[in-house]
């Protein structure tokens, strides 16, 4: 009798330690987690380009809240800021939990943009100009997000990209075609 409580106890006390601890702290209990190995080029280059365009996103989206003449692109740019915050943030979780290295910065060409955009600010050219600058960028992660969908071989990248895509599209009609124009 007093073995059965004594086990029941310790039964009672690992049930517990699993709830506390979580089951995918045990590594014998947990499913294994794809190895870096199990990255392609093209999941590498979601990650990479996607990372790049977040902060890019997010540099001229603070940007725009400042230099722009209409409350409608200072609104959008504040749109992408808090957007692309959270699209990079599972970027870098999912890169770390693959090792994969993300770029430190953005590219070369979109500080180049960012600076030609900086010096049309306070101008009613900067507002053109920021919308028209966004909308091949976001035109062009879509592409990279929908070949990731049909051809990426890791499923945490092919599910960033299935989570991420609604975003992006939402933000390409709100440049095109979509907000700020009258």
């Amino acid at each position: 009798m007093h073995t059965s409580r004594s086990r029941a106890r310790s039964v009672a006390v690992c049930v517990a330690t699993l709830c506390v601890t979580g089951v995918t702290s045990l590594p014998a209990l947990a499913s294994p987690s794809p190895s870096p190995s199990a990255v392609s080029a093209l999941d590498r280059q979601l990650l990479t380009a996607a990372h790049q365009g977040n902060l890019w996103e997010i540099a001229t989206g603070r940007q725009a809240q400042s230099a722009a003449t209409t409350t409608c692109v200072r609104r959008v740019g504040a749109d992408f800021v808090r957007d692309h915050r959270i699209l990079d943030a599972g970027v870098v979780k999912t890169a770390a939990q693959l090792g994969v290295a993300l770029p430190s910065g953005q590219t070369a060409a979109q500080l180049r943009q960012t600076a030609a955009l900086k010096s049309l600010a306070g101008t009613p050219a900067y507002d053109a100009a920021w919308l028209k600058a966004q909308y091949p960028a976001h035109t062009q992660t879509l592409a990279l997000i929908d070949q990731e969908i049909a051809s990426g071989t890791n499923p945490l990248v092919k599910s960033l990209a299935k989570t991420a895509r609604p975003v992006v599209a939402r933000h390409t009609q709100m440049v095109n075609q979509g907000v700020c124009h009258g």
